[in-house]
């Protein structure tokens, strides 16, 4: 019996990276489907820590996915961020390239065998 080979998929060449991080791919996602989110919020909603929360979210606005805007609610401090249009944009982006990377990989066979 002889196996049929497809090309191997490749990676597209220039897949965005910023956002190809697990946790900043996250971030991204929920802030996707929000016209906005605070801190609390998207900590609650992506499982990361303070920490890891803060160092992701610099570099998103670093690269203006992401804004930011510090107020007060009740005398206490309040970060809320949102998607740039640069950031919804290459979510999108990346989506596509995503979708047509795994493009060639099919619908699973029903027995799991792949035959």
């Amino acid at each position: 019996m002889t196996r049929q080979h497809s090309p191997t998929p490749q990676p597209p060449a220039e897949i965005d990276r910023l956002i190809h991080e697990p946790a900043r791919l996250i971030i991204m996602a929920t802030l996707y489907v929000v016209d906005e989110a605070d801190f609390v919020y998207l900590a609650q909603q992506t499982g990361l820590t303070a920490g890891n929360m803060n160092s992701h979210m610099a570099r998103l606005v670093d690269g203006e996915y992401v804004a930011v805007e510090k107020t007060f609610a009740a005398n206490r401090p309040r970060t809320i961020y949102r998607l740039t249009e640069t950031g919804r944009l290459a979510i999108q982006e990346y989506r596509r390239q995503v979708g047509n990377l795994l493009a060639p990989i099919g619908t699973p066979h029903p027995s799991g065998t792949g035959k």
